[in-house]
């Protein structure tokens, strides 16, 4: 599934939802720039998967249409499909990284993420009896992960375990080698499920 079927997928769960959409609200939605949302909204309209009705120059609704309907089935199939090989893989991977951890001598690891990819990097944490000390993640500071306490991202060029291990990734491009949120400094500590 690439980049333009995910916007699309999005646009058309939003319109099933509600009709009013603007092209400004529709990048907010999607994290692109006005000009894409505009250009993905007037081909989605051209390929008749969405109808659109002008309320006023600043007011247009948009209605799925059948073959709107049809896609937007096929495209949630295909996210599912993509999504369960997606983390059939990055469970794959990084039981093989946490087995490479452990033979190499590595006793404590630190997550940087606590979503969805931190859950499955703890089971090859706790397969290969790796210790997990530190969790670092900026929206989720403040709770907890697996009885680990998270901690603000910035404070992660402090942390003291022997390995970090990257558990957030590009959601647009979720396989990306070496990604790092905004403001990260790599470390040689750190280490990637998809490198």
């Amino acid at each position: 599934m690439d980049r333009n079927e995910l916007l699309e997928l999005e646009i058309l769960k939003h319109v099933e939802q509600s009709p009013k959409l603007n092209n400004r609200m529709a990048a907010r939605k999607l994290g692109v720039s006005v000009k894409l949302a505009h250009a993905t909204l007037r081909k989605m309209v051209t390929r008749g998967l969405l109808h659109v009705k002008k309320e006023h120059a600043r007011r247009w609704d948009y209605f799925l249409t059948p073959s709107g309907i049809a896609e937007k089935t096929r495209l949630t199939y295909e996210f599912l499909d993509f999504s369960f090989q997606f983390y059939h893989e990055a469970r794959k991977r990084s039981a093989q990284l946490c087995r490479n951890l452990a033979e190499r001598g590595d006793k404590t690891v630190a997550f940087l993420g606590a979503g969805e990819m931190a859950e499955i990097v703890y089971l090859g944490v706790v397969e290969w009896k790796l210790q997990l000390t530190g969790v670092y993640d900026q929206d989720k500071a403040g709770g907890s992960f697996m009885s680990t306490p998270i901690t603000p991202l910035s404070a992660i060029a402090t942390a003291t375990a022997d390995a970090i291990i990257v558990c957030q990734y590009n959601k647009q491009h979720p396989m990306t080698a070496h990604y790092l949120p905004e403001g990260v400094t790599p470390s040689p500590k750190m280490h990637w499920v998809f490198a």
